[in-house]
């Protein structure tokens, strides 16, 4: 039996950009996010520039606490989302906030590697791979760093662990 009790106010990471901020806490092999967005904040406009892709390509699961969101999926799907919305939104998307209030937003994302792992890197393809669990520090490293010298971008630790696959 085992307890992990983190704080999010107390965040291991935060992620400061126009319009808002995301505060993260890993507990259970997950990272927890709260994301607090301001009117006016749009993927397209505060992330994209940081990540570098035509579109968002994170999952999120996750839970609109307050405030309003719409989200547009690549293919042309689209939602609104709104106070009590549980939702999954897959890779390749945008957002943005609707309305004068701010959206706050907790996402929950598998945040534990396990042997096995392995990661691409979009858009060149090139592939990491870890054999031993103890290994995701190694990975998260070598992903930055290729990242950062190949494509000029920095890539968070959570964008990274979010889109780790088994082998």
């Amino acid at each position: 039996m085992s307890m992990e009790v983190k704080n999010i106010d107390a965040p291991e990471d935060k992620r400061g950009f126009t319009h808002g901020e995301i505060r993260m806490v890993r507990v259970g092999g997950a990272t927890i996010g709260r994301g607090t967005l301001e009117p006016g904040w749009r993927w397209s406009g505060d992330i994209k520039p940081l990540a570098g892709t035509d579109s968002c390509q994170v999952a999120h699961t996750a839970y609109v606490i307050s405030g309003r969101m719409h989200v547009r999926m690549n293919d042309g799907t689209e939602a609104d989302l709104g106070p009590g919305d549980a939702h999954y939104v897959s890779p390749g998307h945008d957002a943005w906030v609707v309305g004068d209030e701010p959206c706050t937003v907790i996402d929950f994302t598998p945040g534990s590697a396990g042997a096995g792992s392995r990661v691409s890197c979009h858009p060149c393809g090139v592939e990491f791979r870890i054999g031993r669990g103890d290994q995701v520090d190694h990975l998260v490293a070598a992903v930055q760093q290729h990242a950062r010298g190949s494509h000029g971008q920095e890539v968070s630790r959570e964008h990274i662990l979010s889109e780790l696959l088994p082998a």
